[in-house]
Order: C-alpha cells, then structure tokens, then sequence
C-alpha cells in the first residue's frame, strides 16, 4: 500500500506528525513520528495489511491492551494504539540507539560481560512479564534495543495478540508466528497453548549467538532450521570461545532443551544461573555438559513439532522418533487417517513410497509441495504432523532399518542408500541396486529383490552376494530366521503367487492359489493385497504353512504399482499402514480455468500429451493389466489401449503426430519404443535407456531432449538422446539438479528447472552451446511446457494462492526476454509429475489437459490386525478417524 503514509498520516494528523519510515519487518512497518501533545518523537508500527485482515483491528487492539499496563525499566513502553481504515497501528517511545541485531552485525561476538549484561536484564523483563501472564513469543536480536547500552525488549505481547486472534488462519495465509532461528519446538509445532519456558529457548538463542556469533542453529531455509532445531544438538559454547565459563554453557544449553521441561521452569533462574560466580548454575547441566564432552549419547526430546512446506512452517522431527524395533505394546483396534498438510501424497507406479517401524510408532512416506516436488514425510502417531526428513528430495522405494534409526532408498542415481531418519549425509549400499523389497537379516545381511519376479539376492555383511530364489521376489523375513514370505509373479499381468521359502532348503510352498500383488506377517495372521485393491487378512501358522482360518477383507483401495507390488507395510504389533489409490479425471481447462470433463471414467491417467492437430491425447494408464499407453479421441469421446506390453509409460508424439514414442520394460531394464498408430506394424525397439528418467522431447534436429540420473550427490542431468542406437550427450550437468528440460518448437532453445539457487526455478538456455542463462520464473517453478509457436512457456508457480499455472510471454532474440508473467489458474487439484510436466497445451494455446487428482489425501493406518480382522469376520468395521 504505498499511499499508507499519506493516510496514516492524515489519520493522526491531530496526535502525530508522521516523518518517516525506519524500517519494515515480518509483521509491520516502522515510521519515525512526533507526538504533537507530548513534544516527543515516537516509533509508530503498523501492522501489514494482510495480517492486519486475518488477525481482525478490533480484537488485536483488545489484546494488546494487557501489554500497556507492562511497566519495567527494561520493557519498551506501549503508549497508544488505534486503526486506520482497517490497519491496526500501535505508537512506541523512540529510542535513538541500535538494536541488538545491529550490534551483532557490526562486531560479530559480544565481550562476554556485555552478552551476560544484556541476556540478564532480559531475562529481568520476562520475569517481570511472565508474572503477569504476558508471553513475548518473539524473542531476537532484532526485538532487542539497547539505549546507553541497555536492553529494552520490543513488541511485548503482540505476537501473542497475533495468535490469539487470527488462530489457524495465519497458517492459512502463509504467515507464521515467531522467527525460526530463535524459535522453540514447541511453538514451532503450531501448539495454541505456550508457557514462558518458549521465551526462555529464545533467550538462550539470543546469549548463544552473542558469545558464539552464530545462532545455535543456521540454515538456508525456514524449513532447514527448524529440522535442526528438532533434530540436532547445539554444539558446545566452550569449545568455540574457551573464555566462556563453564556454568554459562550449561545455562544456556539447558535453556536450549528440547523438552520444556528440561529447561529453567522460570526466566528468574535462568538469570541466577548466568550468575558471575555460577554457584546456582546447578549440578544437573555440568554433569550433561561433561557427558557430552566424554561423547556420552544424548536422548534427544521426546516431542514431534511442525515443520513448513513453502512458506509456513509445518512439521519438524526430534532426534527422539528414532525407534528401537522393539514391539510396542499391542494398540486398542482402530483405523486411523493420517492427513498430510501443505501437500499432497505423492503417486509413484514405480516405486514404493511409504514404511513402517517394526514398533509400530514411526511411518515414513513420500509426498509433493505444492511445486510436485517429492520429499520423504515422517510421521509419529503420536505426534499431530507429519514432517520432512532432511536430503530426501526424489527418494524411492523407501525401507526403514529394523531398528528405525535409518532410512534406505533409492537417492542420487548409486542404487539403494540410507540416511538417518534424524537427517544427514546419504551413505550408498554396496551391491544393492535399486529395489522396492528389502529385507534385514539379523547376521547384517541384506535382501533385495527387483520387481515381477526377477529373483531375491542376499548380500552378507561382507558384502558377497548370492542369488537365493531365482523366481521369487521376498516379501518379508518371518520371525525365527527359517522362513520368509515371497511372491512368485506372473508372466502375462501384474500377479503374484503367495508362497513361503524355506531360508535352510531353499524350498518353497505355495500358501494359496488367488493372485495378489504382495503379502506381510503379523501377529499370527498373513496380510496381502488383491489386485481388486482389497487387502485381506488371514491367520496362518509359520513353521507348518499352514492357513488356520478363513480371510476376511479389512481394507479396499490399496494403492497397487504397475511395477508390480502394493504400497503398504507392516509392523510386528499389528499394525499395517497404507496408501489409499489414487484415481484422476482426464480434464481440459481453459486459460480462464473453466474445466470440462474428458471422460467421467476415474483411473490412474498420467503423462497427458496432445497430438500436434489438437484432437487426441495420448496418456499412460494403470489398471490390473499393467500399465499401458492409450489415446483419447474428441470423435469418439473414450480410450483406445495402443500397448499391450509390461509397464509402458509416458508418451511422446511424433513431430508429425503418425506416431508415438515411449518408455516400457521391467527387472531394471527400460527400452525405448516406437508405435506407428493405424497399422498393425508390432512396436519396435529403438535403443535402450535404462538411464532415462522418463522418454523425453522430441528435436527438430532429431533424437530427444530428456534427463538422466547423474552420479552420486551430482543430481539430475540434461541430456540428448539419439533416437536410434541410444547415444547420450550431456547438454546441462552440474552439481545442482535439472530436470523438466522441454527444447523450444524451433531448435533453438531450451527450458529446464534447476535448483542450484536454492530453490527450483525456470530457466531459459541456448541449444547452441552458450553458458549464458534466462531465469523465466520469479518465486517457484515446475513442469514447463512450450506454447506451439514458441512464444509462451506455460510452468506450475509458487504464488500467494499457493500454485497456479503461469504463462510467461518471452522475446526470442539475441537477447532473450521475459516480456510478461501472466497467472492462469489454480492447479492444486492437479495431479504433478517429476521430472516431466503431468499435462499439455492445444496447438492454439487456448485449452490445457490435466489429470485432476481424485481421492483421499492421507495414509491410512489399521491398529491391532488380529482385532480387526475378528470384528470383520462378524461383519463390524472401525470408523476411520482423522
């Protein structure tokens, strides 16, 4: 609002003279003032418009009431408040001095007498608050004055005013409460109800960064510091500044606690701890302190709290979810719905995306930002969010240690790795190559085996691997170490035969005949999928092979893979958790985001791409079959199947629309075909491309422009495939990841995604070899599709309304450039895709075709199998709770 002087000023005119601005922050802007009756010069903040309309004028001024009777000699004063047409203001005394932030910024670390001076009298001003039922909740250097060197503490109360009157909905509106790098768990979580023991975690930030000159906990996003601040342990004070005394450190770094009540239970005592002489600094912090020099383990916080996705923070893990792989006690029976916020489950037909720990207590799955961008999601169940593990962007075919402390997936092109759940470095397993089943032997060994029945490998710790079961993929290592569960699969669909494998003989015993995808133990009862997507259970005795009852359904809509397994898991205590299947609408939009239903059939389209005359679209599809490639018809109005192979996938037109192009294979082996629509010439092999991360886009030059997997830690490449013999040139390889690359209609030019700023943004390179780079979009970007003339790019955008399709107009020239950023619509319901768009645009530019997402957003959890499958055989289901 650049008129707001003018009107604030024309507002007070009779009460202040507005003279300036002095700065603008996260929640208001600060003008320099004279207050006309008083003679004095004053600060007058006024809040930003938009928080100013979700928290409400009225009741936010009714709030702040309470922080004008705080009278201290370390508490800025709050002289006046009002509104103007809507705008909550509130007038300050002007203190002529610096913020603590700027101190720090012009010296770097403070004396230690000043830093112990400062957090003192700081914590004076909190004691006296918190006495009088006043939270700051905002804690930093910034909110810090210091006036003939003393601290004054700003903004009491108004974050707490902030919260309590806008509630959820600054979550809503992208806005949070609080600065990440001094914020606590607790409050990070999102809980409503906070205690003073929140202001003491800042206060400990604060002096921390005043004898360190770091925060305890740095990072280049939101996101970023937060995990750290649930995840890791601030390092030592003394070891960085051996001057600090001992009893400061073990002050602060239980202040730091993850647990509030580790830390002080009051302000007061924080004070006396940082005493001169820390006689009252306490036995209980020095005997930590010297634990953790003597690199004693350190339990972490038993807590969950919430960690971002975009810009308000979500979801944040403690080190403390790391389970033990002991059962937990057996769970009440129940049927749980576990909602993911700030995005969406991500559908994988090619990989498994979720797990559970052998206790029961930790889920672990994948899901989108509102970019389609993919991460690994944990989730407690006892805990209220789901929260993102750190470096897990892309990872697949997820499988958690036995003892839950890591993570195993496939991540940065070396076959399976692991990761701490906590978060860290990723760490490659030699000789296991990407797998969607992994099995733990209690010598250390690992199991592996690749999809449709391609056989089980055990690699032993000393890294030797054997082919076990040449035929059957194993599902699982049954308790006693003799038996294990496998699935013998099919040749002509995506089945599977139960069996169980003998680990001595290498014998196996089919359990039943019914085709299924995949099956699980627990509790004394055999849990699988049918390719109906039902699961079933039933009880089954382990040493005899033995089914000892009748199954009975307690579950439908099984997410199932084209690859050929289901995406579920199993604990030991009797809980199975997992993902709903996802179905979708073919739909056509238009610029303004009018929709029209294609086909009103739900089913897993994918990969939507139009002929180059505008009147069919070819797609790829999931059914009990497999997946295959079809084509939509406006004459016909419905889908004619064009493959009849296993898993063939993501379609590309032919420059001259006779034709279609694309990806099909199975065991690891990808191929790239060529069909000929109209005749009945069999598709014929083109090259192999087992590197491809999807077919690519066809060149005028010839060959294809798509993306390969680079090595280890060095992301996405840009590539050109020759479109016989499958020659691969690198065009873009660096450290960074890029992905989405689409050539330009004339040859020329090249769009990509890269995140190598930080985050993925949309960029413009030359196909003839420059350096020389164009960042189209401005705040966030995926999934780029060229306009048929050349003179649009169309992208998934980060805006306030959380992603909407972007038209960018460009000039093509020697100088290329972004004439215009136009938002279309909203494409939050749409299904996304990565490393490729998930939709396309007509030929004239003015109609879109999307997969519009269908479905629940959730994982669903089932407690006490045993339980639930008895009340299913007498026909009683549990309700699903959210």
């Amino acid at each position: 609002m650049n008129d707001l002087p003018l009107r604030l000023s024309a507002a007070l005119a009779d009460r202040y003279r507005i003279e300036r601005e002095l700065g603008a922050g996260g929640m208001a802007t600060v003008y320099l003032a004279h207050d006309l009756k008083h003679d004095r010069k004053v600060a007058v903040k006024v809040l930003k418009p938009e928080l100013a309309a979700v928290v409400g004028a009225e009741r936010f001024l009714a709030e702040i009431k309470t922080t004008a009777n705080l009278q201290h000699p370390h508490i800025l004063a709050l002289f006046d408040s009002g509104q103007v047409d809507g705008t909550v203001f509130y007038v300050m005394p002007f203190i002529d001095g610096e913020s603590l932030r700027d101190r720090l910024a012009r010296e770097k670390q403070l004396p230690i007498d000043d830093a112990l001076r400062i957090a003192r009298e700081v914590g004076d001003a909190l004691q006296y608050a918190h006495a009088h039922d006043v939270i700051h909740r905002d804690i930093k250097p910034e909110n810090i004055l210091l006036h003939g060197g003393h601290a004054l503490v700003a903004d009491f109360g108004i974050a707490l005013a902030a919260a309590k009157t806008a509630g959820s909905r600054m979550t809503e509106t992208g806005m949070s409460l609080g600065t990440p790098t001094y914020m606590s768990p607790e409050q990070a979580m999102g809980e409503r109800t906070l205690d003073a023991r929140c202001d003491i975690y800042a206060l400990g930030c604060v002096l921390y960064e005043m004898l360190t000159g770091d925060a305890p906990f740095t990072g280049s996003t939101a996101q970023a510091i937060v995990a750290k601040v649930l995840t890791e342990k601030p390092a030592p004070i003394v070891g960085r500044r051996d001057r600090v005394p001992q009893h400061v450190e073990d002050a602060v770094l239980t202040a730091l606690e993850k647990l509030p009540a580790d830390r002080f239970a009051t302000a007061g005592e924080f004070v006396a701890a940082i005493g001169a002489d820390g006689a009252t600094s306490g036995t209980r912090s020095r005997g930590r302190t010297a634990a953790r020099r003597a690199g004693a383990p350190q339990a972490l916080g038993r807590r969950s709290v919430l960690l971002g996705l975009g810009v308000a923070l979500l979801a944040a893990l403690g080190g403390w979810l790391l389970g033990r792989g002991r059962p937990s006690s057996i769970p009440a029976a129940s049927r749980l719905a576990l909602v993911v916020q700030g995005g969406n489950i991500f559908f994988n037909g090619i990989a498994r995306t979720i797990d559970i720990s052998a206790d029961g207590q930790l889920v672990v799955f994948s899901a989108n930002n509102v970019l389609g961008a993919s991460s690994v999601l944990a989730r407690r169940l006892d805990a209220n969010v789901a929260v993102p593990i750190p470096n897990t962007s892309n990872a697949s075919n997820l499988r958690l240690s036995a003892d839950g402390r890591y993570l195993y997936a496939a991540a940065g092109g070396a076959g399976m790795q692991r990761i701490p759940v906590a978060g860290g470095a990723w760490t490659p397993l030699p000789r296991v190559p990407t797998s969607p089943f992994l099995a733990f032997g209690d010598d250390g060994s690992i199991w592996w085996g690749r999809t449709l029945g391609n056989g089980t490998t055990r690699v032993r710790a000393d890294g030797r691997d054997t082919l076990v079961f040449k035929d059957t993929n194993l599902q699982q290592l049954l308790p006693g170490g003799r038996y294990a569960l496998g699935v013998a699969f099919g040749t002509v669909s995506n089945s599977g035969i139960a069996q169980r494998l003998d680990l001595r003989t290498g014998e196996t015993l089919t359990l039943f005949d019914t085709p299924i995808a995949e099956l699980r133990y627990t509790m004394g009862y055999l849990v699988y999928v049918l390719l109906d997507n039902a699961m079933q259970a039933v009880p089954f005795d382990i040493a005899s092979g033995r089914l000892t009852g009748e199954p009975v359904e307690i579950a439908t809509g099984v997410s199932l893979s084209s690859a050929g397994f289901a995406q579920f898991a199993v604990a030991d205590n009797g809980t199975v958790v997992y993902i709903p299947g996802f179905e979708s609408e073919l739909v056509r939009v238009g610029r303004g985001g009018e929709e029209r239903v294609l086909l009103a059939e739900r089913m897993r389209y994918h990969s939507p791409r139009i002929s180059p005359d505008g009147r069919r679209i070819a797609l790829d599809n999931i059914t009990p079959d497999g997946r295959d490639i079809w084509t939509y018809s406006d004459e016909t109005r419905d889908l004619t199947r064009v493959t009849f192979q296993r898993d063939a996938h993501d379609p590309v037109w032919s420059l001259d629309g006779k034709g279609l192009t694309y990806l099909a294979g199975s065991g690891g082996r990808l191929d790239i075909f060529r069909t000929v629509l109209g005749t009945t010439l069999a598709p014929r092999a083109e090259s192999t491309a087992v590197e491809l991360s999807y077919t690519g886009t066809p060149m005028r030059s010839g060959g294809f422009l798509s993306v390969v997997t680079g090595t280890a830690g060095h992301g996405l490449d840009v590539v050109r495939l020759a479109s016989r013999g499958g020659a691969i040139d690198t065009v873009l390889a660096t450290a960074a990841d890029e992905s989405f690359a689409v050539p330009s209609p004339d040859g020329r030019w090249f769009a990509y995604i890269s995140d190598h700023s930080g985050r993925p943004e949309l960029y413009l390179r030359s196909l003839g070899g420059s350096d020389a780079q164009l960042q189209i979009s401005l705040d966030g970007a995926s999934e780029p599709v060229w306009s048929r003339d050349g003179r649009e790019i169309f992208y998934r955008g980060a805006t306030p309304n959380g992603a909407e399709l972007i038209a960018a107009a460009l000039q093509l020239g020697d100088e290329p450039r972004v004439v215009t950023r136009t938002a279309l619509f909203s494409v939050l319901e749409y299904d996304t895709a990565t490393p490729h768009a998930n939709y396309d645009v007509s030929p004239d530019g003015r109609w879109f075709v999307f997969a519009r997402r269908g479905g629940a957003n959730h994982v669903v959890v089932l407690q006490n199998v045993p339980e639930l499958a008895r009340r299913a055989a007498r026909g009683v289901q549990a309700p699903l709770d959210r």
